[in-house]
């Protein structure tokens, strides 16, 4: 009878209060630690009275989210397994959609000038972690697939006549019109060698088609190689990666 009694009392605070706290005689929640908590199993949230919550998969962070509600366990970049830089979106952290390509072999412009010509032959993909880019010999296109800041940077070796005023930069196949571009007298004797380099950061729409382009008065070649007595290696890239 004295045991029972004692389980009773004992028992009552927990009953008559939906608070409990440890070294804490005034909880603030259901159930208040104040000091250290050490865990060595799962630790399981969300579920419910009668439903386990989710220990999340391994390497999965914590998330909040806000007031009244579970945390959620959640990747911790936007896109599992992707290559690229992770960036912060509104708070999220994702995977920046990212193209870096080179050529397989010179291409040359022959068309008229009023054509800008997509740079052929730009089929070498180091990286296109979004799908977003197709190349032929011919021509190239690509999408972005959100709406957003984008760096564009561009490095291009070209041979054509000397005083020609090479344009090479990103099109937008949608509008027909240039949205970011370089442009700069071609110095180097006919036929030589002189490097053009675009570093910009433009406002791109997911609903556009894009592509790499180029533009001259006389027929241009864009180089694959630079080559020289002591050896060679590619110089001609264009790269697309997203900033916000």
């Amino acid at each position: 009878m004295k045991k029972s009694l004692f389980l009773g009392v004992a028992l009552l605070p927990l009953i008559s209060y939906a608070q409990v706290g440890v070294n804490t005689t005034t909880p603030q929640k259901t159930l208040h630690v104040n000091g250290s908590l050490q865990v060595v199993n799962e630790l399981n949230v969300g579920g419910n009275g009668t439903t386990a919550g989710s220990a999340g998969t391994a390497g999965q962070v914590l998330k909040s989210n806000g007031p009244g509600k579970a945390p959620t366990w959640q990747n911790l970049a936007g896109v599992p397994n992707a290559t690229g830089t992770v960036i912060v979106v509104d708070g999220e952290f994702i995977v920046a959609q990212e193209i870096v390509v080179q050529m397989q072999e010179d291409y040359t412009k022959t068309t008229s000038v009023s054509i800008t010509d997509p740079i052929g032959n730009l089929t070498n993909k180091i990286i296109d972690n979004e799908n977003k880019y197709s190349a032929t010999a011919s021509t190239n296109s690509f999408k972005v697939s959100v709406d957003g800041i984008y760096q564009v940077t561009m490095n291009a070796q070209l041979s054509t006549k000397n005083g020609q005023s090479p344009v090479i930069g990103i099109w937008n196949d949608t509008s027909n019109q240039w949205v970011a571009r370089v442009n700069d007298r071609f110095t180097a004797t006919d036929g030589q060698l002189q490097t053009y380099t675009l570093l910009t950061s433009i406002p791109m729409v997911a609903s556009d088609v894009y592509s790499f382009r180029i533009t001259n008065n006389e027929p241009v070649t864009v180089k694959y190689l630079s080559s020289g007595s002591t050896g060679s290696g590619p110089v001609t890239q264009m790269s697309l990666k997203r900033l916000r």
